[in-house]
């Protein structure tokens, strides 16, 4: 028998009964689009927050106080990083070094008439702009010039709560801790990744947030930019060891301050994701072996429902190896064809879900190219068995068979 007619008996065994066919693709299909699915998610995920920091560059890594992450907030214990370290640091004389920006934090309600708001409150210094890159909607950015003065600036969100939408507040005033501000600008961040640090706060001068709100020289963090980012690690060594004699740091103790780089975040990022896929991968082979069973089961019953018909084939001439090729093809179609359903459910719901909320869609090609593989391979391995059994029937007892 000639291949393509194999495969046209294939399909039309198949047809014969759609329901069975179906309920036994099932399996494969949960597999093969649990496997595209997660990849293509985790791919996304990756080049989204790649995108989103590369607006700010990954050339620059920053300094935390404390011994985790939630003393940045005064959520922690340990030594403060305060203006003398980001001073300390600028006179270093460290080469590689570009800007150093320290920024400090507070929260506070901020008012107009009768309108109440509790935000963040970012003290920053104009290499921070430089660094972080916001998109200035009204007014003008913070200078050298302003230092000490009562001015800030207003995130986006910020502003339409207070003033409403597509309103220009520049030269309005604000009052935070019953003294008045002068707004100067209205900013939103260039990328969603840092949306919120923008967009829902408030920026004012270093000096003033120091002086006029927190009462201590006290910094959230110190942004480091670096002039050649492949020395970039090297740099941040330096950094901890001139900030670990600074702080008399004993050999052997732990820092009480956290360095940190957005290459160092994206690499755990993309590790992570790396892992949660290959997780996702292994649990979706159990799909795949259970349908295999299945599929091995179903092709069972179909060698026994068509014993009669395996006889006919023996008698008129057809051979061992045109019945197992007639059944193992007919496993694999069904393997297959189950495979390239589960494949289109995995890149639809990814580009489904890229659209609505607006994030870029990465198909992971190799993904799918292993699915077929795979598909192909569990269609092989779990029909071999009924194909070969098929195979061995005796045309007489075939025959004899009702």
């Amino acid at each position: 028998m000639e291949y393509r007619e194999l495969f046209l008996s294939a399909i039309q065994s198949l047809k014969t009964n759609l329901v069975r066919t179906g309920l036994t693709m099932l399996g494969i299909i949960i597999g093969i689009s649990s496997v595209v699915l997660i990849a293509s998610i985790g791919q996304s995920s990756i080049k989204y927050i790649t995108n989103e920091l590369s607006q700010f560059g990954t050339n620059y890594f920053q300094i935390s106080p404390g011994t985790d992450m939630m003393a940045s907030f005064g959520g922690g214990s340990g030594n403060p990083l305060t203006m003398k370290d980001s001073d300390f640091l600028k006179n270093s004389g460290i080469p590689n070094i570009g800007v150093i920006a320290p920024l400090g934090f507070a929260s506070r309600s901020v008012s107009v008439k009768e309108i109440h708001k509790t935000v963040s409150i970012y003290g920053i210094t104009p290499e921070a702009q430089v660094m972080l890159k916001p998109e200035m909607i009204y007014g003008e950015s913070l200078t050298e010039a302003d230092k000490n003065d009562k001015v800030i600036i207003l995130g986006i969100n910020v502003a339409e709560d207070l003033f409403g939408v597509d309103s220009d507040p520049v030269g309005e005033s604000v009052n935070i801790d019953d003294t008045k501000y002068r707004i100067i600008g209205v900013s939103k961040s260039g990328g969603s990744f840092m949306g919120s640090f923008y967009n829902s706060a408030v920026m004012m001068p270093l000096e003033t947030l120091s002086n006029d709100i927190r009462g201590d020289e006290d910094l959230m963090e110190i942004d480091i930019s670096v002039n050649n980012p492949d020395i970039l690690k090297e740099t941040m060594d330096d950094v901890t060891a001139l900030l670990r004699d600074k702080r008399k740091i004993k050999e052997g103790e732990d820092n009480d301050f956290n360095l940190v780089s957005f290459k160092e975040s994206l690499s755990i990022i993309e590790t992570v994701t790396g892992l949660l896929t290959l997780l996702i991968a292994g649990v979706s082979a159990i799909s795949l072996v259970v349908g295999g069973v299945g599929i091995m089961n179903i092709m069972l019953v179909s060698v026994t429902e068509r014993t009669k018909e395996i006889g006919l084939l023996k008698s008129i001439g057809a051979k061992e190896n045109d019945i197992l090729m007639q059944f193992l093809i007919e496993s694999v179609v069904l393997t297959v064809s189950g495979g390239c359903i589960g494949i289109v459910i995995g890149v639809t719901i990814p580009v489904i879900i890229s659209s609505l909320l607006k994030l870029p869609v990465v198909i992971s090609i190799p993904w799918i190219v292993i699915a077929l593989i795979v598909s192909t391979g569990v269609g092989v391995v779990f029909g071999l068995y009924p194909a070969r059994r098929a195979a061995k029937l005796s045309p007489i007892d075939a025959l004899r068979n009702e």
